[in-house]
């Protein structure tokens, strides 16, 4: 891997739910590089959307921290966007309207209505949608609501992308598309890294520079896999093949402890 900047610092993480006294995911620790996809897998329930959710700070950790930029990540809202399976976009507003929301919040830099629409306008051009800018969400295909999700977080100009699998309801065109373009965004350095959970092993192969394997009980992360091959890639290639086996004998380990303890 290229020697790049780290951009996020996961310390020793403890994550229990509140009123649980078992913890869900313990002793996590990782450092995310600029420029860098990282995928997270693992089984259903083990921790991945908790996780998730504790490096955008939504979720206080019960023990260790999260610091983007060297600093907590409380103190970097405005360096973060979130995508989630769903495109959240608000019916009564139009489609650059749904970009432009949160713009202006507190937490943002100060801007100019005319900066504002600079930045929406950029946006929906990346996303190819800069032709329809006052559809209503109503109008629009789970591909294209999609596509104004991921504007709305470009146009912030974020150093750190969260993504809860963001493509999975999307069909085979508009996943692949939508893959690209995000692969595309972190090269370009229009996003400075990624970090998406995905059930889809392919997925992960496709886009990722790192694959975390989250696993137990409580859960931790028991593989990483790195992959340095270029974009596009043919993930039927014999070395794509090992890590789809590898991943999926981990998960059939997993389900037969899950049914040993029924």
């Amino acid at each position: 891997m290229k020697n790049r900047q780290a951009l996020l610092t996961a310390k020793q993480l403890t994550i229990s739910h509140a009123g649980k006294t078992q913890a869900v995911i313990d002793g996590v620790d990782f450092d995310i590089q600029q420029g860098e996809i990282i995928t997270i897998l693992g089984p259903s329930g083990v921790g991945k959307s908790t996780l998730l959710s504790t490096l955008s700070g939504l979720h206080a950790p019960e023990k260790g921290q999260v610091e983007l930029l060297g600093k907590p990540i409380a103190q970097q809202k405005s360096e973060m966007a979130f995508m989630f399976q769903s495109a959240v976009l608000l019916p009564w507003l139009d489609i650059s309207e749904n970009v432009a929301f949160g713009q202006n919040f507190k937490n943002q830099p100060k801007q100019n209505e005319a900066e504002i629409q600079t930045r929406v306008n950029n946006a929906l051009k990346r996303v190819k949608l800069e032709h329809i800018p006052h559809a209503k969400p109503n109008t629009l295909s789970g591909g294209m609501a999609q596509r104004v999700a991921l504007a709305r977080a470009l146009a912030k100009s974020p150093r750190l992308l969260l993504l809860d699998e963001p493509f999975s309801a999307l069909d085979e065109l508009n996943r692949a598309q939508l893959q690209r373009l995000l692969v595309d965004l972190v090269q370009s350095q229009e996003i400075g890294a990624a970090v998406m959970i995905t059930h889809d092993i392919d997925e992960a192969l496709l886009i990722s520079d790192r694959i975390f394997f989250l696993s137990g009980q409580p859960a931790n992360i028991s593989q990483i896999w790195s992959l340095m091959q270029n974009h596009p890639r043919d993930i039927w290639e014999n070395e794509f093949s090992m890590i789809r086996n590898d991943i999926l004998k981990l998960l059939h380990q997993h389900q037969a402890k899950m049914l040993e303890n029924i």
